[in-house]
């Protein structure tokens, strides 16, 4: 993995004069196992899947856009599985649309999470400024199971918290259940957390925590849900670099890495171990590419994860086409992450 990081470095600070370009998925490691592809009956290239077991069952919600001519048309849908991670529901596209406004909803890639034995999906949307960057924000909302169909019941428009700009396109905040209370990363470095106050538009503070974090490929971005396993919380991370590989052409272009972190399990949630490389595995960046909605890209974009015995089952989004679950050694990739 030493080759890959070097690699790496130089595809991040001289990406435009890169000659070589280099098979991402010859670095896969062994604690990943294996990947499979979910294809949805009627939403053949939905993407970013979270998932969740809820009632003993598998709950995916995924993101579709419905009219690549109009991007901003974005919706989240939701279906049951399998053991075998296959759909076995008719998956329904929620109703996020706000009824006060005749905004479109353009909700993206939620996370299931439960509080309470509540279901919640926390998401980004722009109901309040029509195709504003700055408009958007995080909304939780409780999903209510009712004769079949899920309904999208209260919901919060988190829009006041510290740090808050008109300016900045708040996304993919981490979700967590502390002592049966809803706990909402902010960033990764700080460790910054937020406890969003019910039936208000407000977050506080919560803790913070600040340590210096070696990793090479790009701003860490919040991913999936954390779930406290172990005494511990774990969670998966994005980041991207630009550079040339194998998979993009010959041309330069953001690629998107998946990695794992663990952080404290009280206050103030100190991230303790993370991914020294990012998580690679078959079927990542090799396979069909397809006309990107907003840019090219090489993307593997980590929204959920459930544990089950001694495996890890990770779902992502590709090149914001796909849905694809990855099969991970649990106790080997907790081995493989350091200590920070």
């Amino acid at each position: 993995m030493k080759q890959l990081i070097l690699i790496l470095l130089l595809a991040y600070f001289y990406h435009h004069d890169l000659k070589a370009a280099i098979d991402l998925e010859k670095y896969s490691q062994e604690f990943v196992l294996e990947t499979k592809r979910i294809i949805l009956e009627d939403y053949e290239h939905a993407f970013n899947p979270s998932i969740i077991r809820f009632k003993g069952q598998l709950l995916m919600t995924f993101r579709v856009i419905p009219n690549a001519l109009f991007t901003f048309n974005s919706k989240i849908g939701i279906v049951f599985l399998d053991e075998d991670f296959e759909p076995k529901s008719k998956p329904q596209i929620l109703d996020t649309q706000d009824p006060n406004t005749v905004v479109p909803s353009r909700a993206e890639d939620a996370r299931l999470i439960i509080v309470k034995d509540k279901l919640f999906i926390v998401y980004s949307d722009n109901k309040e400024d029509y195709i504003s960057r700055g408009g958007f924000r995080v909304y939780v909302s409780e999903l209510k199971l009712t004769g079949g169909q899920f309904i999208v019941g209260d919901t919060d428009c988190l829009k006041h918290f510290d740090g808050a700009s008109p300016y900045l396109r708040e996304k993919n905040w981490v979700p967590f259940n502390y002592q049966d209370n809803l706990m909402l990363a902010y960033s990764l470095m700080p460790h910054k957390i937020f406890r969003p106050i019910p039936g208000t538009t407000c977050c506080e503070n919560f803790s913070l925590s600040t340590k210096s974090i070696d990793w090479q490929y790009g701003e860490l971005r919040g991913g999936t849900t954390a779930i406290l396993e172990d005494n511990q919380y774990i969670s998966f991370f994005h980041s991207s670099i630009k550079m040339v590989t194998d998979h993009s052409n010959g041309k330069a272009m953001p690629h998107y890495f998946m990695g794992a972190y663990a952080f404290s399990s009280s206050p103030p949630f100190e991230i303790t171990h993370i991914s020294k490389e990012p998580i690679i595995g078959t079927n990542f960046y090799q396979g069909e590419y397809y006309k990107p909605y907003w840019g090219s890209v090489r993307c593997v974009f980590p929204c959920g994860f459930i544990i089950e015995n001694e495996y890890i089952y990770v779902s992502y989004g590709r090149q914001d086409h796909e849905i694809w679950i990855v099969k991970i050694d649990k106790q080997a990739l907790m081995m493989s992450l350091v200590v920070i």
